[in-house]
């Protein structure tokens, strides 16, 4: 590319594309809109990988129910909605949230700034009454010098320990939580410049670039008047495709260039596995599927349950029945657990072969099964069946025994038909 050449494409473009790649390798593209910019909450969630991966984080949790559960004496559970947790868990965190939005609200400050800060509500008696969450840019937490207790400070305003409910997420002191955007901004900020590339990129019109030809040099007032032209009339997106009026014998040799060839795309689906990889989201979650396949994805989404939810449901329910319940409640025997099966449910034909099993072997029965299912019992559905060839174990059972309780089974149905 002659002098010229590199001239009018800079009157174009501003830069040449070999520049801007260039500038892109060196960090020196970023103008206004990327140059020094911090990474902080706002500006990581106008990264798509980001967004996606929180939203699906997020979304998740909250669309699994939490439950309250006392244990029995003979180690059973029993589901309990007699303490006030239960009502704002299930009904009413507070006057300004539902339970799905207190709860995405909640895992959207994890997974952004690391912690959850809620405002213990109570009333007159002292008793809790809801919980309200901050977010936690406006949170500093410290500890008193005379005290020693925790101090959260809200804007202006402390509050103690026992005022407030927090959850940390993965922390280097265990008290509060590391914030993943802090910690993957560099991540996060090449992702951002990856995308701000590809729009300036487009902006300017550089997916349809070229040089121009002279036959000799071209006249000042024959520059002047190209340079204006071309920025005024075929510059931009807007102009794309607009027919060029060329004059004094130029040519116009458009050459493509296309982002793959510089290896924007492969960047970008680095960036997006890179932030995937931090959240511990399955790609195919995120809409990357280009390495997905139907039968992958069924193990992916059941590994998404159990690597990536199972820890953040055990972090919330530690914290809840440390901090929501008294320690008299704990000890009657009550706590709080996410219903994590809702998410393992299979399709219909997965879930009946599994019932059938368990109804046909002994591990489950009728009322077992319409529980799950979240529906209604039956009267005499609590009883468990045991296959006729097999017995207790550690006993043998003879022919004649097998054979008496087959016919004690077949009388008991001719009885019950003859009598219907």
């Amino acid at each position: 590319m002659n002098v010229f050449q590199k001239t009018v494409a800079r009157v174009i473009f501003g830069k040449t594309f070999q520049e801007k790649i260039s500038d892109f390798l060196t960090g020196n593209d970023l103008d206004n809109t990327a140059d020094n910019f911090n990474v902080d909450q706002t500006t990581a969630m106008k990264y798509s990988a980001v967004f996606g991966c929180v939203r699906v984080l997020a979304e998740t949790l909250a669309n699994t129910p939490i439950m309250l559960y006392r244990k029995k004496s003979d180690d059973e559970r029993e589901i309990r909605n007699d303490l006030a947790i239960y009502d704002i868990l299930h009904n009413a965190p507070n006057e300004e949230m539902a339970p799905f939005n207190f709860k995405e609200f909640c895992m959207t400050s994890l997974n952004l700034g690391g912690n959850i800060v809620c405002q213990r509500l109570v009333n007159q008696r002292g008793d809790l009454v809801g919980l309200y969450p901050y977010n936690y840019n406006r949170v500093y937490i410290h500890r008193d010098d005379a005290t020693k207790k925790l101090i959260y400070r809200v804007d202006q305003h402390d509050f103690r320990r026992e005022e407030i409910f927090h959850i940390p997420g993965i922390s280097l002191d265990g008290i509060v939580g590391l914030s993943p955007i802090e910690y993957a901004a560099a991540a996060i900020r090449l992702g951002l410049s990856y995308e701000q590339f590809g729009v300036n990129f487009y902006k300017n019109g550089a997916n349809s670039t070229g040089a121009f030809k002279s036959p000799g040099v071209l006249q000042e007032e024959a520059f002047q008047r190209l340079k204006k032209e071309l920025k005024t009339n075929y510059a931009g997106l807007k102009n794309t495709g607009t027919p060029m009026i060329l004059e004094d014998g130029l040519e116009f040799q458009p050459f493509q260039i296309k982002p793959v060839d510089a290896q924007l795309l492969e960047s970008k689906y680095f960036q997006i596995e890179d932030i995937c990889r931090i959240y511990r989201v399955p790609q195919h979650l995120v809409n990357k599927l280009d390495r997905s396949t139907n039968n992958n994805i069924e193990q992916q989404s059941l590994e998404f349950i159990m690597y990536t939810m199972l820890p953040w449901f055990k972090r919330w329910e530690d914290n809840m029945n440390m901090q929501l319940l008294t320690p008299e409640e704990r000890m009657a025997g009550y706590y709080v657990e996410f219903k994590a099966d809702v998410l393992l449910r299979g399709d219909i034909a997965s879930r009946a072969t599994y019932y059938a099993q368990g109804r046909q072997w002994g591990w489950l029965s009728v009322n077992d099964i319409k529980r799950l299912e979240n529906m209604p019992p039956i009267e005499n559905g609590n009883i468990y069946l045991q296959p006729l060839n097999m017995g207790e174990a550690g006993k043998v059972q003879t022919q004649d025994q097998l054979k008496a309780m087959t016919e004690a089974i077949y009388n008991m149905i001719s009885n019950k038909d003859k009598t219907a």
